[in-house]
């Protein structure tokens, strides 16, 4: 077999120009096409990792701030609880202090108003008696205890000391007004003129002596000389005893 030298060569020329035509028109571009698309693919892969950088510090933050409102729901429950445990204790001692307010008050105004009815009732005890003995002293008062009364009335005028007797005797003679002897019966001439002796006796002069009758007196008789009153009767005893007793 021969070989055409000359369409071999021919050949190979033509295959080195389309060599150099396909270097130069197709894979240059198709190379930089590439490299384009390889810096593009590089740069989205830089991209892509900077996002999930970022993503992850996002990621972080949020976990972050996930935990810290966890924590401050934490700590604001904590304080509400507190608030509220605090809350219930001062409305627990509010109640238990008004329970006792009350409760004192009520006492209080129990142990009043026993001692108040207890009071009542002695009191209407006393009078009943006092009452009683009134009764008693008026249904008991006859003449002979009359005469008794002016025999007492009289020892008593004649028992006041120097100091009185003048005091009275310089009133008597100021005033000039009479003698005043208030009885819880009339007195007979016997009993009015023993007194009038003796008035005369004790105060040393002759003033006038008046004599007037007052059931209030009780068994009792009054003396009013000058503004002095010399008392001495039943009534005014029990008076005084219920005095000391009230």
């Amino acid at each position: 077999m021969s070989i055409d030298w000359f369409t071999f060569t021919a050949q190979v020329i033509n295959f080195l120009v389309l060599v150099g035509l396909l270097r130069y028109f197709l894979y240059g571009p198709i190379v930089r096409a590439m490299q384009t698309r390889e810096q593009k693919v590089t740069q989205r892969l830089s991209d892509a990792e900077t996002a999930k950088a970022e993503a992850n510090q996002q990621r972080a933050a949020l976990e972050k701030q996930t935990q810290l409102l966890e924590e401050q729901r934490e700590e604001m429950l904590a304080k509400a609880k507190a608030d509220a445990d605090s809350e219930r204790q001062r409305l627990i001692q509010e109640a238990r202090k008004e329970a006792d307010t009350r409760r004192e008050h009520w006492t209080s105004t129990f142990e009043r108003d026993q001692k108040d009815l207890a009071d009542q009732t002695r009191r209407d005890i006393q009078r009943m008696g006092f009452q009683a003995a009134r009764e008693t002293i008026q249904q008991l008062a006859d003449e002979d205890l009359q005469k008794r009364v002016c025999q007492t009335f009289v020892k008593q005028l004649r028992m006041l000391d120097e100091t009185q007797r003048a005091a009275i005797a310089t009133q008597l003679a100021d005033s000039g007004n009479p003698v005043l002897v208030r009885s819880a019966d009339d007195l007979d001439d016997d009993d009015q003129t023993q007194i009038r002796d003796a008035i005369h006796q004790v105060f040393q002069g002759d003033a006038e002596v008046r004599f007037e009758s007052d059931s209030a007196l009780i068994a009792g008789m009054e003396m009013d000389a000058g503004g002095y009153s010399l008392p001495w009767n039943a009534e005014r005893a029990l008076k005084k005893m219920e005095a000391n007793v009230a």
